[in-house]
């Protein structure tokens, strides 16, 4: 049977006092959980590659602060794929980009109600967030659809263009996510 790295390194994270040989296996179970995280992505990273852009895993182009327009397509491509939560939070916040149209926000939103983990939901807010805030109000209104859930988000936006991002999550949470369960 196969060892299920992910487990192991939580449990040992979480483990208050680590002795020197469990710091080292934890830091071995990261290594062999992050190499599952890599392979499952390998196919993603390999198309990324031919757009011309190398990264080493999805999390290196979160955490970039060059423009990559030339993968925005191929990443919305991966949102629907099975991957381990952690993979696809990676995927939604490499979205979260002002160089995202406005449509891969509402692909976003159709993901939302694809997942039940807290944390990948969060990042889709935050992604979704982050690509509308840097629209003009005018782009909003004609992307607007007519699907009652995306135009509340845009309601929210075109009302209030300075609203914070936590006040969003909070705002949708509240007000937008109970309307769409009706």
């Amino acid at each position: 049977m196969k060892p299920n790295w992910e487990q192991i390194f939580v449990t040992l994270l979480q483990k208050p006092v680590k002795t020197a040989d469990e710091f080292s296996e934890m830091q071995h179970a990261r290594a062999e959980f992050e190499k599952e995280l890599n392979l499952e992505t390998q196919a993603l990273l390999q198309e990324i590659e031919l757009k011309g852009i190398k990264v080493n895993n999805i999390w290196d182009l979160v955490n970039t602060r060059s423009p990559y327009p030339e993968v925005i397509d191929v990443l919305t491509g991966y949102l629907t794929k099975d991957y381990h939560n952690k993979n696809k939070e990676g995927i939604i916040r490499a979205l979260g980009v002002k160089e995202a149209e406005v449509s891969v926000a509402q692909r976003l939103l159709g993901a939302y109600f694809d997942t039940d983990d807290k944390g990948v939901k969060d990042a889709i807010l935050v992604s979704i967030y982050n690509i509308l805030k840097s629209k003009t109000a005018k782009k909003l209104l004609t992307a607007q659809n007519n699907e009652e859930p995306f135009m509340s988000l845009l309601g929210v936006f075109i009302q209030n263009r300075k609203i914070s991002v936590d006040d969003f999550v909070k705002k949708f949470y509240k007000d937008i996510e109970p309307l769409l369960k009706e």
